[in-house]
C-alpha cells in the first residue's frame, strides 16, 4: 500500500510506526514509515524515533494503539463464550506464543526444545498459538509435536483477536516472545515471560519477566510469574481512545495541507552546513 501510494501521488498514513523490535519486522516497519506522509504513533517514544529518522514533526500524531481500544471495549465476548467456542476446559492456564527470530535460526531448534521441555515439566495447563510464518516457524511446529494428545495443552493455528484478548485477560501468565507480552499483557496487569531477543528495545513494564533461552531460565521465570505480586496496569500505548483522537486529527483542515512531496527533516546540520 505504501509503495503504491507513494508512486501514485496519494497521501499515505502509517499507523504505529516508530516501533522497534529484535526481528525483521523492524526493517519493514521503518521502510513503510519512510514511504508514508502521515504517521499515527502509539506513544511519545515512537514519535521521537520518527523525527530521528528524518520525518517532519508536523506530520506525526500521537494517538495510542488502536488495539488498546479493542482491549477495553464492552463488546468483548465472555470467557465462557470463548471457552465453549474453542473447547477449552481449563480453569487455570498460561498462554504460549513463540515466534522465530530469523537471525537466530541456527539455534532455533534448541531454543524451541528448551521451551517445550520447560512448559511440559511445569505440569501446568497451556493454550498454545502457532508461530507466525517467518523463516523457522516449521522448526517450532516440529517441537510442538510433543503437545499432541497431551491433556495439558490446547494448540490452535490462530485465535480471533477479540477472543484472544479475553483468554489472556483471564490467564495466569503469558509466555513466549510475542509482542502481546509487551503490549497487551501489561494493560491487564498480567505477568508475562519474555524469552530471548525478539522484543529487544521495546517498552518494558514491571509485570514483564525477561529470561534467556535455556530450560532452567524458563523454568525459573515460570516460578516467578506464578508468584508475582499484582502489578498495576501500564498505559504506555494509549488509554483506549485512539479512534477519537484519530477522527479529531482528520477533522482539522491543517491535516489535509500536509504536502505529498516529502523532504528529509535534518535534526543535525548536514555536512558542510553551519
Amino acid at each position: 500500500g505504501a509503495i503504491s501510494g507513494a508512486l501514485n501521488n496519494i497521501l499515505v498514513a502509517h499507523i504505529e510506526g516508530g516501533e522497534v523490535s529484535g526481528t525483521i519486522d523492524e526493517l519493514i516497519r521503518h521502510s513503510v514509515s519512510k514511504m508514508s506522509h502521515i504517521h499515527f504513533v502509539s506513544n511519545e517514544l515512537a514519535r521521537k524515533r520518527l523525527i530521528q529518522m528524518g520525518e517532519y514533526e508536523g506530520s506525526i500524531f500521537t494517538i495510542g494503539s488502536p488495539d488498546i481500544d479493542v482491549m477495553f471495549s464492552d463488546k468483548l465476548p465472555s470467557l465462557q463464550t470463548v471457552k465453549e467456542y474453542y473447547e477449552i476446559s481449563y480453569q487455570d492456564y498460561g498462554v504460549l506464543m513463540f515466534h522465530p527470530v530469523t537471525t537466530e535460526y541456527e539455534e532455533l531448534a534448541r531454543y524451541a526444545d528448551n521451551l517445550v521441555r520447560a512448559v511440559v515439566g511445569s505440569k501446568l495447563n497451556y493454550i498454545v498459538v502457532f508461530p507466525n510464518n517467518d523463516y523457522g516457524s516449521d522448526t517450532i511446529l516440529k517441537a510442538y509435536e510433543a503437545f499432541k494428545n497431551h491433556p495439558n495443552f490446547r494448540v490452535f493455528p490462530s485465535i480471533r483477536f477479540e477472543y484472544f484478548l479475553v483468554l489472556i485477560k483471564n490467564a495466569s501468565f503469558l509466555i513466549g516472545n510475542s509482542s502481546a507480552g509487551i503490549r497487551e499483557a501489561p494493560y491487564y496487569g498480567l505477568p508475562s515471560i519474555n524469552i530471548g531477543s525478539r522484543q529487544n528495545n521495546r517498552a518494558m513494564n514491571d509485570s514483564i519477566i525477561n529470561c534467556g533461552y535455556e530450560q532452567a531460565d524458563i523454568e525459573d521465570a515460570i516460578d516467578k510469574a506464578l508468584n508475582q505480586e499484582h502489578v498495576d496496569s501500564s498505559f504506555q500505548f494509549g488509554s483506549g481512545n485512539s479512534a477519537q483522537l484519530f477522527i479529531a486529527e482528520l477533522s482539522k483542515e491543517s491535516f489535509w495541507q500536509i504536502p505529498k512531496q516529502k523532504l528529509f527533516n535534518d535534526i543535525i546540520p548536514a555536512s558542510g552546513q553551519q
